[in-house]
């Protein structure tokens, strides 16, 4: 089931460049049609090297960007400064050009206090129930968002009430905050960009070895997958 699933809404790409416009066009096209329906868009996109890319693309598209709220779909519990931020690499590569005009929301207020940083997280997160699109990922260990096999606190975010948790990696920074799944899959659209023949077997595998991506298969609106 989840293989016929995965299949059909698979978009197969002959590059990672024809990949990154076949994305743009369709976050595109959400975007303006919740500005046209709602007055607003919201959008939630992931970190990592593999969609710098689209950020940069996405920027320079002219849209009205003062009616787009965005936020992430994760983030290591490390200062906005680092390099391992992934509220960094979205204001470096996305709120610059067209996009800077957007309002962003960071999950990191207080590295020093966990409690208090998952409190106005968890709070100021509530605006992306029901968000126009998200942008999802996946690792070679079938992780997404910050949703880790073999985690007991991933296990706990999975059934989770709460809009934020708390997570741990395997590879450093260890520590993560991340959307649990009841915020993700409120979303209207999600979008799972996907490079690498082994992260392809790895999702079509991932529901027998009940790894984290397995959980979002059935929501799923689009697999844009390139070698």
């Amino acid at each position: 089931m989840d293989h016929k699933i995965m299949e059909r809404s698979m978009r197969l790409h002959a590059s990672k460049e024809e990949l990154e416009d076949a994305l743009l066009h369709d976050i595109k096209r959400v975007i303006s049609e919740d500005i046209l329906k709602l007055g607003k868009a919201k959008i939630l996109l992931s970190g990592g090297s593999t969609p710098s890319g689209l950020y940069r693309k996405l920027s320079a598209i002219q849209l009205d960007w003062s009616k787009v709220i965005v936020g992430l779909v994760d983030e290591r519990f490390v200062e906005n400064s680092s390099d391992y931020s992934n509220e960094k690499l979205v204001k470096t590569c996305f709120l610059i050009n067209e996009a800077k005009n957007a309002t962003f929301i960071p999950m990191i207020f207080s590295t020093d206090n966990e409690a208090l940083n998952l409190l106005i997280t968890d709070e100021s997160y509530t605006i992306f129930n029901d968000a126009s699109v998200i942008i999802l990922g996946m690792g070679e260990d079938g992780h997404t968002a910050s949703l880790f096999p073999n985690d007991s606190d991933s296990n706990k975010a999975m059934d989770s009430e709460q809009n934020i948790f708390f997570t741990n990696s395997p590879s450093n920074p260890t520590r993560r905050i991340t959307c649990t799944p009841k915020l993700l899959l409120s979303s209207k659209n999600i979008f799972l960009m996907l490079t690498g023949e082994n992260k392809k077997e790895v999702l079509f595998n991932s529901a027998k070895n009940n790894l984290p991506i397995s959980h979002f298969i059935g929501s799923i609106t689009a697999i844009y997958y390139s070698k």
